[in-house]
């Protein structure tokens, strides 16, 4: 999604590998949230960073014709044929750069975003702005990199410091979704909710945007201290249909603009 300091947004092809990779392990739990957090007809509603355009298609449903999705992202290029139609329009926009948008939504929604901004703090403050009074902004990022693997192996273990390093040294804070609620909570929002969740899958396809990113962060886990050994194992392991996996921690949390 990012450009110019976006650990993913190089090499085109192999991010929209990696995209599609995210929307199939994630986009259950985030349809699951934002009914939760109150969705309904006729809302409209804003998708930041939305990558190949899963969740802003299936939010142009969920309103239908009297609700209105606004989708956006650095630029179209994995957006693709998911462009505007109908009640989804598609604009380009820069979150580091862009204050905000000049519209009210009932709705604001992020996912694996925050935790690649430098001051994500500031960067919810004017997504809050955003809101109607009542509306609700819905954020998700990761909360961790540990990894619980059955039958035991050594392959991921101990891998997760390093990985956040690595993840650092590029300006993608690995943990930033342990700090969500009291950053939401900065910002003026109410009535805070979420829940964290981890994956349980065996290895195998269901891990293939993991291994996507690490092949991506690849030079800089090298320079952590991660040997292309334990690289090999680690991808090895995730590929291992005979292991059950669970993943690391992602937390979707959110809060609602105080009313009139």
């Amino acid at each position: 999604m990012e450009a110019g300091g976006y650990a993913f947004g190089e090499e085109r092809g192999r991010e929209s590998e990696r995209l599609a990779a995210v929307q199939q392990a994630f986009d259950g739990p985030t349809r699951l949230a934002l009914g939760e957090a109150g969705l309904r007809a006729g809302w409209r509603c804003w998708e930041v960073g939305a990558g190949l355009g899963s969740i802003a298609r299936w939010l142009a449903e969920a309103v239908g014709p009297r609700g209105r999705v606004l989708a956006t992202d650095l630029d179209d290029r994995c957006f693709g044929d998911a462009g505007a139609t109908g009640n989804l329009e598609f604009r380009a926009h820069d979150l580091t750069s862009d204050p905000g948008r000049a519209e009210e939504f009932d709705l604001v929604h992020a996912r694996f975003v925050l935790e690649h901004l430098p001051g994500p703090e500031a960067v919810i403050a004017r997504l809050a702005r955003a809101l109607r009074p009542g509306g609700v902004l819905v954020l998700e990022d990761s909360a961790g990199l540990d990894f619980a693997v059955e039958p035991p192996t050594d392959a991921l273990a101990g891998l997760a410091p390093r990985w956040e390093r690595a993840g650092a040294s590029v300006g993608w804070s690995a943990a930033y979704g342990r700090a969500l609620i009291g950053d939401l909570r900065a910002a003026g929002l109410r009535d805070l909710r979420g829940f964290e969740y981890r994956r349980h899958a065996p290895g195998g396809v269901s891990w293939e945007h993991v291994v996507s990113g690490l092949e991506r962060l690849q030079p800089e886990l090298l320079e952590a201290g991660v040997s292309e050994a334990e690289l090999g194992q680690a991808t090895a392991c995730l590929r291992d249909c005979t292991r059950q996996i669970t993943g690391p921690p992602v937390l979707i949390a959110w809060g609602r603009a105080r009313p009139d």
